[in-house]
């Protein structure tokens, strides 16, 4: 957890038998947040673990995409994922509960990313720091439709409304994209827990210190969500390149 949360609504799945790894926060300050996120990790790896036994799940809608049949087997359990929790939210103890996600999957040379809600994705390479995933929250869509000057994003109340989330509708939209990541790249996921309290140049920083392992970073990256008020829980997974095709496959969350 945080600093302040008495239940970690984070969940976790680092799978690399499946080449996958995914974030998921339940969604803060409705019920059951915790079940939710949870169910979706189990959702999508029990998906896939059915995948490497040679008997994968049925499509549950046409997926008329240019991509991977992988990617489209990604998308397939992610809709699998937000049926199970929508159906689930229908019960009173579970009303309205939700999670996001943000997913990674690897193949051949390149890596498939994809989410729901405000769990990012970033991918650091040669000083830069970039977001590969999109920001599903109110504040987002303003701010693209030039309603929020960039510079007065962050502070806004319609910052933590998100437009998309797992299981609170029938049918989900979610985002994915391929991205080729060069040798000596990091990409990193995480709940908001950590953007919410620390800024992308303090990541930036912590990435780029040569000085220190990849798992230590995971931890200074924690400390210093910590830091910035740690009224969330934090989760942070970081995958490094390190040659084309070869990945580095790690670690780890961490609860308070």
């Amino acid at each position: 957890m945080g600093l302040k949360r008495k239940i970690n609504e984070d969940s976790l799945l680092m799978a690399p038998d499946f080449g996958l790894y995914l974030v998921a926060d339940g969604m803060g300050g409705h019920k059951a947040g915790d079940v939710a996120s949870r169910m979706t990790a189990k959702t999508i790896q029990d998906y896939w673990q059915k995948m490497t036994e040679g008997n994968p799940p049925p499509f549950l809608e046409e997926i008329d995409r240019n991509i991977s049949l992988n990617a489209k087997h990604l998308l397939n359990s992610i809709f699998l994922a937000n049926r199970i929790v929508y159906e689930a939210q229908k019960k009173p103890q579970y009303h309205r509960m939700g999670s996001t996600l943000a997913a990674l999957l690897l193949e051949d040379n390149s890596v498939w990313v994809a989410n729901v809600g405000d769990s990012l994705i970033y991918l650091f390479y040669d000083d830069q720091l970039r977001q590969v995933s999109e920001s599903h929250s109110l504040e987002s869509e303003q701010k693209n439709l030039g309603m929020i000057d960039p510079e007065e994003a962050g502070n806004s109340l319609f910052r933590h409304i998100l437009t998309r989330a797992i299981g609170l509708r029938e049918r989900v939209d979610v985002f994915i994209t391929a991205i080729e990541p060069k040798p000596g790249a990091t990409i990193l996921l995480c709940s908001d827990g950590l953007t919410d309290y620390t800024s992308e140049e303090n990541i930036k920083t912590v990435l780029d210190d040569f000085t220190i392992s990849l798992e230590r970073k995971v931890d200074v990256l924690i400390d210093e969500a910590k830091r910035g008020g740690g009224g969330d829980n934090i989760t942070v997974l970081l995958v490094e390149i390190l040659e084309q095709g070869k990945w580095d496959k790690f670690k780890k969350r961490l609860k308070f």
